[in-house]
């Protein structure tokens, strides 16, 4: 009996009652992370989109801004309050995914925020996710916050049958971090046969598939032009993701592929979705809001939101 209950002890100390940052293997951060991250600006990309969305086609735009943030170790949301103690903050690199697409007559805006700890952890395990879908129908908002074993997962939605949904989602590697992870470290991408991955909040928006892990295959290859890209194959849902990116820091993404069957009813069929880099910048992008910083959008070969600037002259 004093053996088994020291066995129970023993194993609780080595798992159960680990802090969250030390489940799972540790991540260190590249070198040269902190000279490029830390230099007080965000990177912005922009990409050249083509969105499946109802069984066709769609162009349109994509930008990628990564910037490293302060977090709440507390409340999961970025510090007004940078001085608080090391203890009741996270170091995270942020990464906003925005697309822009035309869908007929009425517009699409979609945007993925994925907030993942920089410093020696499981950064496949993303601390925060969130999204946000807008078209003329309605909008819904996503949000799935780490915990010490599970995810919390809230959704909101003009849906009926998904108007409000609040669970929890075993801890497994989440789609959405690995944007990060490329950035943080690539060498951690993990390549397995067989690995379980909550798919991306985007993806199950516009399929309205439920979010739980699913078993899935991964890979990291070299392409001929020396790029690396990141495999992710979904067989249950037929669907798989490629992220190309430079093989070098900062490890720029260049394009991305998802292939899946898009379309509902007669419409449904294989396409793939595209996303090409256009341009990237290093800005201080919170500190251009005049309208003559509208300047850098030329940069970034990006239309301004309004092009009549009529109203300027009244």
């Amino acid at each position: 009996m004093v053996y088994r209950l020291f066995f129970i002890w023993a194993v609780c100390i080595i798992h159960a009652c680990q802090p969250p940052e030390l489940k799972g293997p540790v991540v260190n951060k590249v070198k040269e992370f902190d000279s490029y991250w830390n230099q007080g600006k965000a990177e912005i990309s922009s990409y050249n989109l083509y969105q499946a969305r109802y069984g066709e086609m769609r162009e349109g735009e994509a930008h990628l801004i990564f910037v490293t943030e302060e977090f709440s170790k507390q409340k999961l949301v970025k510090l007004d309050d940078v001085s608080l103690p090391a203890d009741q903050k996270i170091p995270v690199l942020k990464m906003n995914l925005i697309k822009k697409f035309q869908t007929g007559i009425y517009p699409y805006s979609m945007m993925l925020s994925s907030f993942v700890h920089t410093t020696g952890v499981a950064p496949w395990q993303a601390i925060k996710l969130s999204m946000s879908s807008q078209d003329w129908c309605g909008h819904v908002y996503s949000q799935l916050n780490l915990k010490p074993d599970h995810y919390v997962y809230h959704t909101h939605s003009y849906f009926e049958s998904k108007h409000e949904i609040h669970k929890k989602i075993d801890r497994y590697t989440t789609e959405d971090a690995i944007w990060n992870l490329i950035r943080i470290n690539p060498d951690a991408l993990i390549q397995s046969d067989s690995i379980m991955i909550i798919p991306s909040l985007l993806y199950s928006r516009l399929s309205q598939t439920e979010i739980k892990p699913y078993r899935a295959s991964t890979k990291k290859l070299e392409l001929d032009d020396g790029n690396l890209l990141y495999h992710i194959d979904y067989p249950s849902m037929a669907r798989s993701l490629a992220i190309e990116y430079e093989p070098f820091f900062p490890f720029t993404i260049v394009k991305w592929t998802e292939e899946y069957v898009d379309g509902f009813g007669d419409q449904a069929k294989l396409l793939t979705t595209t996303a090409v880099r256009k341009r990237s910048i290093m800005l201080d992008y919170w500190n251009k809001y005049k309208n003559s910083d509208s300047s850098f959008l030329k940069e970034l070969e990006l239309q301004p939101a309004n092009t009549d600037t009529t109203f300027f002259k009244l």
